[in-house]
């Protein structure tokens, strides 16, 4: 018995000395340039170029956004490309016209009168994307997408690929009614479906270059599982390509697999990742992003499998109760519930109404649009 309560005893006191490792470059991270972008060099295309300011790992806040800078991209043959800043820390350059064979670097001045310039970039042709495909797993809980491509001329050799879902959702209950006026009017807006958009933040990339010829077969590119409500109704995948330089490949690479260190105990150690950026005024002063110059090739699937059953927002969601016109009014008005559905009362000449939550009722409330993508079929 002793022996059992020292080793107790130990074991709380260990336990109270572990203290967690915040190391100063973390606590204290510097504010340095992040430049993510790149030329987009299809004649009929525009090209945009985001600033910011990296932060805490452990900060919330979004980056902050690098406003009022000069932003061109400068031709080694002479071209010159203004941006203009359409959003805070957001540089937009309209269609352009370009010389071939020309490299390009960017140059940008912030309002502090610090100067960057980028290595110059080979302009990239990006071939068409093959196909994009998927796949429903066996047990019907996801669907695997895959992109497929080949270069006829046998020349890109290093790609890479982001993309865009959208999806169709609907909510339990439905809301037919709305006041206007002072009065109960049947809903002229649906807001019972909707549409949500997420770009993805993943990095995905891949080469030819060990092979006889320029093919890329079944590279996945996301995995949805059913979990949530993006397979239930309609969902779609936006594949964007990019035929990009060994150099920016071997970037794309090294941030991956950084962004997929884990930290377990045998996991390779996280590495710096700059890019092709520098700091002309001070060389000291990291630079994090890598600009290139590239056309862009997109492809659309459409998945309509409708995957997936009831969600925990289905099973929570039922009205809130059932009321005379006067009622439903102040309630709409006050408590901001939806006038749902017109409820007869036998003997009665006006009807009364059934009311519900707006999160169980407009799918606005969570994050979505009403208003139908105009690439939506």
């Amino acid at each position: 018995m002793p022996k059992l309560f020292y080793s107790l005893i130990l074991l709380l006191v260990l336990h109270s000395c572990v203290q967690p490792y915040a190391p100063p470059e973390i606590t204290n991270a510097g504010s340095y340039l992040v430049v993510d972008g790149f030329l987009n060099v299809n004649p009929l295309a525009a090209s945009q170029i985001k600033l910011s300011r990296t932060q805490n790992v452990n900060g919330k806040e979004s980056p902050e956004a690098v406003r009022g800078a000069a932003v061109s991209v400068e031709g080694d043959k002479g071209s010159n490309f203004n941006f203009t800043e359409a959003q805070p820390g957001v540089y937009t350059l309209g269609k352009i016209a370009y010389s071939e064979n020309e490299n390009f670097r960017l140059h940008i001045k912030t309002k502090d009168g610090k100067e960057y310039l980028s290595l110059y970039v080979p302009a990239m042709q990006t071939p068409p994307i093959e196909s994009v495909t998927y796949r429903i797993s066996p047990d019907r809980k996801g669907a695997q997408i895959n992109v497929n491509t080949t270069d006829p001329l046998n020349k890109t050799h290093f790609y890479r690929w982001n993309f865009e879902e959208t999806w169709e959702y609907q909510m339990p209950l439905f809301s037919g009614f709305e006041v206007i006026g002072k009065q109960i009017k049947p809903r002229t807006e649906d807001v019972n479906t909707c549409w949500a958009t997420r770009k993805s933040s993943q990095i995905t990339v891949a080469s030819s270059v060990k092979l006889s010829k320029d093919v890329i077969r079944d590279v996945p590119i996301t995995y949805v599982p059913v979990l949530g409500d993006r397979l239930r109704i309609k969902y779609s995948i936006l594949v964007r390509q990019y035929g990009v330089s060994q150099k920016e490949f071997e970037y794309w690479n090294a941030l991956s697999r950084t962004n997929e260190v884990t930290g377990g105990l045998f996991d390779s150690q996280p590495s710096q990742v700059t890019g092709n950026m520098s700091c002309v005024s001070d060389p000291n002063e990291m630079v994090f992003g890598f600009f290139s110059a590239s056309s862009v090739e997109e492809k659309r699937l459409f998945i309509t499998e409708k995957l997936g059953g009831r969600t925990l927002l289905d099973v929570s969601c039922e009205p809130i109760d059932t009321l005379p016109d006067v009622e439903a009014i102040r309630m709409f008005e006050t408590a901001s519930h939806l006038i749902l559905l017109e409820f007869p009362i036998p003997g009665q000449i006006k009807p009364w109404y059934i009311t519900g939550s707006p999160g169980c009722s407009d799918c606005r409330e969570l994050g979505g649009t009403n208003k139908r993508p105009s690439f939506w079929k």
